[in-house]
């Protein structure tokens, strides 16, 4: 697409963008004397609040962890997550016996 239009706007067609992804002809323009009146001490970027709201995922997936613990009569212990956690992870981390999961 020449037009602009964002194509990656959902989760199951996101895709990290890579280095072949830079375009070659890549001009950018910074704004000398614009001024951002509204932004916090009139910042004109946005990368902080998303890397400082990054670090909720981890906790509420610890929460959730717990959670799941604590419903399955386990000690309430901590829960070391790694960086990169899969949903086979996850669910070994739960601690879940496979006779929660029956219909009574």
């Amino acid at each position: 697409m020449t037009n602009g239009a964002l194509l990656t706007n959902r989760t199951w067609n996101y895709k990290p963008p890579g280095a072949k992804d830079i375009p070659v002809d890549f001009r950018i323009r910074l704004i000398q004397t614009g001024e951002n009146q509204v932004g916090v001490l009139r910042s004109k970027a946005t990368g902080e609040p998303a890397m400082s709201m990054g670090v909720v995922v981890v906790f509420a997936l610890r929460y959730a962890l717990r959670s799941a613990q604590k419903d399955a009569g386990r000690p309430d212990d901590w829960i070391a997550l790694g960086s990169a956690m899969t949903p086979e992870q996850i669910f070994l981390k739960a601690s879940n016996a496979c006779e929660q999961y029956t219909l009574k």
